[in-house]
């Protein structure tokens, strides 16, 4: 049986200017896998992964933040539950093919049925 490796992202805010020297520190830590600079909100991503999850709180929070020049940081931990909601969710069958919609002139028809309905209420 294959262990699944834990993994989380993590979004971090660095001094201005020290993008690089963060980055060259991310990707010498043994469970980053893959560190890069984005635009937006914050400075960096990081992707750390490790056999168990308190590892990862280890390695967000003793090696990461511990970092002089990280301001701040989100973790964001993906949900592994897709084989579990599969099995809870029914497929979904349409409850009409589409060679059995009816023609436009049927439904047409079907309108002026209602009209004449809303003239006897109307009555």
């Amino acid at each position: 049986m294959i262990k699944m490796l834990d993994e989380a992202f993590v979004l971090i805010n660095c001094k201005p200017g020290k993008e690089p020297s963060v980055l060259q520190q991310l990707k010498e830590m043994k469970n980053v896998v893959d560190a890069q600079g984005i635009f937006g909100v914050y400075d960096i991503i990081a992707k750390i992964e490790s056999d168990a999850q308190s590892h990862l709180d280890d390695i967000i929070t003793n090696q990461i933040r511990k970092l002089n020049e990280v301001y701040a940081t989100l973790t964001l931990i993906p949900t592994n539950h897709e084989d579990e909601l599969s099995n809870l969710i029914p497929d979904i069958i349409p409850d009409i093919i589409p060679e059995q919609k009816k023609p436009l002139d049927e439904v047409e028809s079907d309108n002026e049925e209602d009209e004449a309905l809303e003239e006897d209420f109307d009555e």
